[in-house]
C-alpha cells in the first residue's frame, strides 16, 4: 500500500533537524515495522488521504548532546497544546490532550520510549497535514 507520513510531522523533524543538524537519527521513524502492523497504531497509515495511507506518528531520537533533548521538546510541546496534538509518549509517561488532556501520566506500554519521544498528530487532514511551525523550545527555531 502506498503511504506517506503526515505533513505536520515532517515540519516537525524538519525543525528539530535545523535546531540539531548532528544529533543522532538512530531512534526516528514513521512507518511502523511488522509488529506495528499487528497492533493498533498511529505508525500504521491507516488515515486515509485519497488512496494514499498517512502516518500520524513521529519518533524523534533522544540525543541531548547534539543538540536534541527530547525532555525540553516535550515540555515545550506540551505547553504549546498545539491542537494538532494527539498524545506524546517519553520516558514512560504519556501526555494526552484529549484523555486528562495535558496531563503526565505513567505509560506503561511495551517500549518505555526512553531512547526517543513519540508524537501522534489528530486524524483531520487540518491537523496532520499542517505545516505551521511547532514550538519545540526556546533552543529551538
Amino acid at each position: 500500500m502506498a503511504w506517506r507520513p503526515a505533513k505536520s510531522l515532517v515540519r516537525l523533524r524538519d525543525q528539530i533537524n535545523q535546531a540539531a543538524p548532528n544529533r543522532s537519527k538512530a531512534n526516528d521513524g514513521t512507518i511502523g515495522d511488522a509488529a506495528h502492523a499487528a497492533r493498533k497504531s498511529d505508525h500504521n497509515p491507516w488515515v486515509k488521504d485519497d488512496d494514499i495511507g498517512v502516518v500520524t506518528a513521529i519518533d524523534i531520537t533522544h540525543d541531548p548532546d547534539d543538540g536534541c533533548d527530547a525532555e525540553q521538546i516535550v515540555q515545550a510541546l506540551v505547553r504549546s497544546r498545539d491542537a494538532r496534538i494527539k498524545y506524546v509518549i517519553w520516558n514512560r509517561h504519556i501526555i494526552s490532550s484529549q484523555v486528562q488532556p495535558w496531563v503526565r501520566r505513567d505509560y506503561s506500554g511495551q517500549n518505555p520510549h526512553t531512547k526517543h519521544f513519540h508524537l501522534s498528530v489528530k486524524p483531520d487532514k487540518d491537523s496532520y497535514d499542517s505545516t505551521d511551525t511547532w514550538q519545540i523550545g526556546a533552543r529551538h527555531p
